[in-house]
């Protein structure tokens, strides 16, 4: 089964989700604001959350980790042992580092003052053919989704991209002695430890880079259902141990392309 699982942050098939229909309210509760998603193949923001994808409920927005600050509250119990004089700011620049999604800053009471912080970063999934899950949308804003639309999911794109983050951004974050907590899915996080033959993230509070790990429940309420721990050094000697493929194979490839005569990009 492939379809969204939640649209404008309500699950599919309750009350609230089938009145977005009649009220036309596009209303992010998470961001409290309007979602803004867009598909230039529709006149109203591409609001679907999270999608049920086989037995997993991949999130696909980002906002969709600020359900009831719940992902902040855990993290500064972790970091800071509580959530006194804890502010979050979100997309705070470093340069030639680039915007951390957030920074949880515990300062001191009554005062400006810092007395520490960490760095948290967001990391949803994202799909391919995602007309087709425009289509869904279109279908449930129409009163007749069905059940098996032909969208995929983008989460090996999603792993290599947010990894080179982890080492640029972890890298920064040990030589300050801080820590770097990545939110993310069961579903995305499991494939990267999969792919990359992590099997040394067992949590340890004084590593520098954490994971917090969740998931959508039976209810679809988000849920901590683990947490992990790395250091960059870990993370870098995955990343250049990975098994190189065979030349042999590569240019036999090549020569089944030149046999046919097909998919030559250039013909001199």
């Amino acid at each position: 089964m492939r379809k969204p699982n939640e649209i404008f942050t309500h699950s599919i098939g309750s009350d609230a989700a089938n009145n977005i229909r009649d009220t036309e309210n596009y209303t992010c509760e998470f961001t409290e604001k309007e979602c803004t998603k867009k598909s230039r193949t529709i006149d109203y923001p591409m609001g679907v959350c999270s999608v049920e994808f086989g037995d997993n409920k991949p999130i696909i927005c980002p906002n969709r980790f600020l359900e009831g600050q719940t992902v902040f509250r855990n993290i500064a119990n972790s970091a800071f042992g509580s959530i006194d004089n804890v502010l979050v700011f979100a997309e705070v620049k470093l340069k030639d580092v680039g915007n951390f999604d957030f920074v949880l800053v515990k300062h001191r009471p009554l005062s400006s003052k810092v007395e520490d912080f960490c760095i948290v970063e967001f990391q949803s999934d994202a799909t391919t053919g995602t007309g087709k899950l425009v289509d869904a949308l279109t279908d449930f804003m129409g009163g007749n989704m069905g059940d098996n639309y032909a969208f995929g999911l983008n989460t090996y794109n999603t792993i290599k991209l947010s990894y080179i983050q982890m080492l640029m951004k972890g890298q920064v974050i040990e030589s300050w002695n801080k820590k770097i907590f990545w939110v993310m899915q069961n579903y995305v996080f499991n494939n990267m430890t999969d792919r990359f033959n992590l099997d040394q993230m067992e949590f340890d509070n004084e590593k520098n880079t954490q994971y917090h790990i969740y998931d959508l429940d039976n209810l679809n309420n988000l849920t901590l259902v683990s947490t992990k721990s790395s250091s960059v050094e870990t993370l870098i000697t995955a990343f250049s141990g990975q098994p190189v493929p065979s030349q042999e194979q590569f240019i036999q490839k090549l020569e089944d392309k030149i046999k046919l005569s097909v998919n030559l990009s250039i013909n001199l």
